[in-house]
């Protein structure tokens, strides 16, 4: 713990935080009793933190995190943005997930000075701030509030291109990260604030391809291969552009369609939460598909069906709604919302 650490402009040695963290654990407030008792968790003789996966890609898991390794990777982004003592810091997503927790790691081993704040979609914040993360959601809805953050790393989901050209040229540092639970936060890095579509690895990382999948080679956090789920466009052996999901895949008829790719250009012409994913058909083996939160936009079929950036396969045949998604920490959880769709 750095001696400059401050928590909401106050100043703690270490048994003075472990009290304070005593005193949040008991507060109805969930996002102060989920902060008190991660500290209590990350000053604790156990060596390992128990974190959960997200669930996006299927069934959420717990895996074990050494501390050192979860210092490692804190350390990496502490120098990838050169973050100092004393720098102003906003903590504003939930703790019981791993980029709420690397965000307060960080201020621990840097020294930064960290305002917690309830994560909400909206960020109101009075002052200015030299360093957060924060989802594509919440970005969107601060975007006339961005200058008051000198650099964000923004992750949890993609970002879609009309996020992508309203930070496009900004004063503010802005980032798109790569990395999941797992990679104990992000292993790779991609500037929105001057457009970039690559990724680039940040520590000693690696990438290779193993089949039609990303592996990660990241030692400096315990990480010798990773395979992910992810398809992507390798350039060198720390640059990549990512492509989707593996495990979204559609596969109509022999014609392999990339969900992630579709949904930008929709995005475009959609302003209500979407997804397109594979429905079962006993003809093409997947017929593509499109299900809407709530309701679908006016004259949405014929929208679509006269876009000329999308070819005819990557046009949705069939139309749904859901009176709500599932979601996980803001993320869409695809598969478990797509189990709550009747396809009789």
């Amino acid at each position: 713990m750095h001696s400059d650490f401050r928590l909401n402009g106050v100043s703690y040695d270490r048994d003075h935080l472990l009290s304070y963290a005593h005193e949040l654990s008991n507060e109805k407030q969930e996002y102060l009793s989920e902060l008190g008792r991660f500290i209590l968790d990350w000053f604790s003789d156990d060596p390992d933190l128990v974190l959960q996966t997200s669930g996006s890609t299927g069934k959420p898991t717990q895996i074990l995190a050494p501390k050192t390794m979860l210092s490692a990777s804190a350390m990496t982004t502490i120098k990838a943005f050169n973050l100092q003592p004393k720098q102003q810091a906003l903590l504003c997503l939930p703790v019981r997930h791993i980029a709420g927790k690397m965000m307060l790691i960080r201020a621990l081993l840097a020294g930064l000075w960290i305002d917690i704040i309830e994560p909400t979609a909206t960020l109101g914040v009075s002052k200015t701030y030299d360093f957060t993360a924060m989802t594509p959601h919440q970005l969107h809805n601060s975007i006339d509030h961005i200058d008051q953050f000198k650099q964000i790393i923004v992750g949890g989901a993609p970002v879609d291109d009309s996020l992508r050209a309203a930070v496009k040229g900004h004063a503010s540092r802005i980032f798109s990260t790569y990395g999941m639970t797992e990679t104990y936060s992000h292993v790779a890095l991609q500037n929105l604030s001057k457009g970039e579509r690559q990724y680039t690895a940040v520590g000693d990382v690696t990438f290779y391809m193993q089949g039609d999948a990303l592996v990660v080679h990241a030692p400096h956090i315990g990480i010798e291969k990773l395979i992910t789920t992810d398809c992507v466009d390798l350039i060198s052996p720390t640059e990549f552009v990512w492509r989707g999901r593996s495990d979204y895949v559609i596969n109509s008829g022999g014609i392999k369609l990339h969900p992630e790719q579709i949904e930008k250009v929709l995005s475009a012409v959609i302003s209500v939460p979407f997804f397109v994913f594979g429905k079962p058909d006993k003809q093409l083996g997947q017929s593509l598909s499109i299900v809407f939160e709530g309701q679908a936009p006016n004259q949405i079929k014929r929208i679509i069906s006269k876009l000329d950036t999308l070819s005819r396969y990557e046009k949705p045949k069939d139309y749904f709604v859901l009176s709500h998604f599932v979601r996980a920490n803001g993320k869409i959880l695809r598969h478990q919302t797509l189990q709550t769709i009747d396809f009789s």
